[in-house]
């Protein structure tokens, strides 16, 4: 058989059999390779495109180098963890194509969530950078009341000027935890008051103004200055402060408890009384009524009546005597109901040893109030 036969042969087998040309089946297959690899590059660049723009809304224009290094650590890591949290957000929403759908939405949120976050964050440290100043000018130059209504807010004052932050809560505000204050956040925080020297100063003037009159002051005037008083006092931090921060020495509030109920009647009494005789003081050299009493002798008697009249009560707390022991500690009486007398003790409510180790006792309310000085 010749060679052309054979070719010939050769080809109408290989028709019969399906031939298969491999060399052009590879080149196909070759080339759906590369337009998969193509189209995965693209996705995988569209998808990174997509989380840069997305990343590009976590803001941290927090610079932690300016706080100390104790406080350091805690900002630094509470922001690397917000970021990566925001990371994982953005990744997760990038791969969802619709984004009306609530998956995409719920990421979103997330990552909104954290932004508000880092601004919160920002906002409380340039706060506490700016309180620390404030608080510690206001120290120095004594500006705060050392009423008893502003314990917490100096002894928390104290706790975040002089120790480093206690801790960051999940919305980015700042916390402390204290033995004595307990623990509380930056944003709940209320700088103590001012002491009322604006208030001490208007009440001088009051009873500067009564000092010149000539005339008898009559029931207009009395009511007059009443409702000025009152007026001024009526804000609990201003009547807190009066009683407490010795601006007014002329007066003494020593024995108003301020948590007295009735503790802004008395004050707004022995000052208004006090006021009244010393109508012409500077006319005459004594007041109208003859009175030539100065206001620490008429707040003096008015702290004896008083007391006068907690004895007639049968009041229940240490009442103030208005004497001191050989230390110079302030005494007390202090009823014992079940022996029907009345005790003399000391600030702590032990009871005073008089002669032989015996407590020293009050049989009635006369004696009683022979002791008050």
């Amino acid at each position: 058989m010749s060679d052309k036969n054979l070719i010939a042969g050769a080809g109408a087998v290989a028709a019969s059999e399906g031939f298969v040309d491999y060399g052009k089946a590879f080149s196909a297959g070759y080339a759906k390779s590369l337009e998969n690899k193509k189209e995965r590059e693209n996705k995988n660049k569209e998808i990174q495109t997509r989380v840069n723009n997305l990343m590009s809304g976590f803001k941290n224009d927090i610079d932690v180098l300016k706080f100390k290094p104790e406080d350091q650590t805690l900002v630094k890591n509470t922001i690397v963890g917000w970021r990566n949290e925001y990371a994982e957000a953005a990744n997760a929403a990038a791969k969802i194509k619709d984004k009306s759908s609530p998956e995409y939405q719920g990421y979103v949120d997330t990552m909104s969530n954290i932004q508000n976050r880092m601004v919160n964050l920002k906002g409380n440290l340039d706060n506490l950078a700016a309180f620390k100043g404030e608080f510690k000018t206001g120290i120095d130059k004594k500006i705060y009341s050392n009423a008893g209504a502003n314990d917490m807010s100096l002894a928390k004052g104290e706790v975040m000027l002089a120790y480093p932050i206690g801790g960051i809560t999940e919305n980015g505000d700042l916390k402390w935890q204290d033995e004595g204050a307990g623990e509380f956040s930056f944003s709940d925080y209320q700088l103590p008051f001012g002491k009322a020297k604006g208030t001490a100063t208007y009440l001088g003037q009051i009873a500067e103004r009564v000092k010149n009159k000539k005339n008898k002051l009559d029931d207009f005037d009395k009511s007059r200055i009443k409702e000025e008083v009152e007026a001024l006092i009526d804000d609990p931090k201003v009547f807190a402060s009066l009683i407490s921060d010795g601006d007014m020495p002329a007066f003494d509030f020593s024995n108003i408890d301020p948590e007295d109920p009735n503790a802004r009647e008395q004050t707004i009494d022995l000052l208004t009384r006090s006021i009244y005789n010393l109508q012409g003081a500077n006319v005459s050299g004594t007041s109208a009524t003859g009175d030539t009493s100065t206001p620490m002798q008429i707040a003096r008697e008015e702290e004896r009546k008083k007391v006068f009249s907690q004895i007639e009560s049968g009041y229940e707390k240490p009442i103030p005597t208005g004497r001191k022991n050989s230390k110079k500690n302030d005494l007390y009486l202090t009823i014992d109901k079940e022996l029907g007398v009345w005790i003399l003790t000391d600030a702590a409510g032990q009871a005073v040893k008089g002669a032989g180790g015996n407590m020293v006792t009050f049989q009635t309310e006369e004696q009683a109030k022979k002791y008050i000085k």
